[in-house]
């Protein structure tokens, strides 16, 4: 079986949206989705394999999530405006 990123998934409840992507964004999907089938032995939609990739990319950025659920994630502002300080080694 390939070693495929993107583990099989189910298809749920969906919202509509339309949108245009590139060129060599749109042969990627279909390669994708030609590798999924390979290692899955199933046939996914194009909208089944955006929308699964972008839950999942959403689900692993941390700071997203905690502005999702409302909680004090550190702001990326605060993270790159201070260089942190060297730190100190002590030869003994």
């Amino acid at each position: 079986m390939p070693d495929i990123s993107l583990p099989p998934f189910h298809v749920t409840t969906t919202r509509k949206l339309n949108f245009e992507i590139s060129h060599d964004l749109a042969c990627d999907l279909e390669r994708y989705r030609a590798f999924y089938k390979q290692a899955y032995g199933a046939d996914v939609s194009e909208a089944d394999l955006l929308r699964e990739m972008a839950r999942r990319f959403m689900e692993a950025d941390r700071e997203f999530q905690a502005v999702k659920f409302g909680l004090n994630g550190r702001s990326i502002s605060r993270r790159r405006s201070k260089p942190s300080a060297p730190l100190e080694v002590s030869a003994t």
